[in-house]
């Protein structure tokens, strides 16, 4: 990615792999999701590897609903702030379930 995927709309998202598995890859310049608005993420069967930010260097949500993160691999993610992987203020839950998550800080 050379910029971060936004949603801003009071809306579910889901990004899901068809079986065959993707990769979403920051390239050690950008986070890959910024929620507001009540925008709520699900991430299924995916590798999210080299996300980086001031804070959320996978996922930032402000104001947002909840973030899943489902069968998933999460790899060299870094924040200079908080929230090497998610960083959520005023949202709804955070779950990472049957998830990998490695080399993030």
């Amino acid at each position: 990615l050379s910029s971060q995927i936004s949603c801003g709309s009071n809306i579910k998202v889901t990004v899901a792999s068809s079986g065959e598995g993707a990769t979403l890859d920051g390239q050690e310049q950008t986070r890959l999701f910024y929620l507001t608005g009540g925008c709520s993420l699900t991430l299924r069967g995916l590798t999210l590897v080299n996300g980086r930010a001031g804070s959320g260097g996978v996922v930032y949500a402000n104001g947002a609903g909840d973030v899943e993160i489902i069968d998933s691999v999460v790899r060299d993610c870094w924040a200079s702030g908080e929230g090497g992987v998610v960083y959520a203020k005023d949202s709804g839950a955070v779950s990472i379930i049957s998830s990998t998550v490695s080399g993030c800080s």
